[in-house]
């Protein structure tokens, strides 16, 4: 399904996340459906072949009006809080992708949320799960921005805001959950899913007391990001699809 809205260049929409997506929508039996939680402009969301497909955001920034109508696509001009809490839904999603705000507490709130929308063999995709320098993990994206151009002179826009800090709470209270994190080939993203931590070692947090969120700054993240599970997207790809015995 690639019906897009007009005002949307049809080029743009070749991105990592909606190639992973579709890489893991196809080892699914049809019918397969879709939650994107922060679409924005929609350039993953009209990309992703799904069957059905639900799509929120609290602001859209593409014309709903050139949407196709029917019973394949769901918009939701709503927040994400508002969507779990007020919309029912008698099935359960296959894949659901979050790129909403990117604060660790939203974040995990769309992911404890998510979970109750979701079955034994769905996958959650999380993005912008690794920061790439001390200005990225600014909860703020003006301020990060504006902070790396001026310590810096780097006009890069990059901002993936404090979401990594999600990976040490999966790891510490959902021990059922298994999660790696794609390092390559685009925009770094963690994958979780149903099955238990086998692989991983101790949790990264040894106990409740430790869940100081602030003192999880970056240097926190340089010192345990390789208990992120990092691995390359094909490799990634192929151990969700063999864990869960998809296809």
């Amino acid at each position: 399904m690639t019906d897009t809205p007009s005002g949307i260049q049809e080029h743009s929409f070749s991105n990592a996340s909606a190639r992973r997506l579709n890489a893991l929508l196809a080892a699914f039996h049809s019918p397969t459906r879709y939650l994107e939680v922060g679409v924005e402009t929609g350039q993953t969301f009209f990309e992703v072949s799904a069957e059905f497909k639900t799509a929120v955001d609290p602001k859209f920034l593409f014309d709903r009006e050139t949407v196709p109508n029917g019973e394949s696509i769901e918009l939701f001009e709503i927040t994400s809080d508002s969507f779990f809490c007020d919309v029912k839904r008698d099935f359960k999603y296959d894949i659901v992708f979050l790129d909403g705000l990117h604060t660790w507490d939203q974040t995990y709130r769309d992911f404890c949320n998510a979970l109750l929308l979701t079955h034994e063999r769905s996958i959650i995709l999380l993005d912008d799960i690794f920061p790439t320098d001390v200005f990225s993990c600014n909860r703020d994206q003006l301020e990060a921005v504006m902070m790396r151009q001026f310590m810096t002179n780097d006009p890069s826009p990059a901002w993936h805001g404090d979401t990594y800090k999600v990976i040490p709470l999966i790891r510490t209270f959902h021990p059922l959950l298994s999660y790696c994190t794609i390092i390559t080939d685009g925009n770094p993203q963690a994958l979780v899913w149903r099955s238990p931590q086998s692989a991983i070692a101790s949790p990264i947090l040894k106990d409740i007391g430790e869940l100081n969120m602030p003192s999880l700054d970056y240097l926190w993240f340089l010192r345990h990001q390789q208990s992120f599970n990092l691995m390359n997207e094909q490799e990634a790809l192929a151990l969700v699809i063999n864990s869960l015995q998809l296809g």
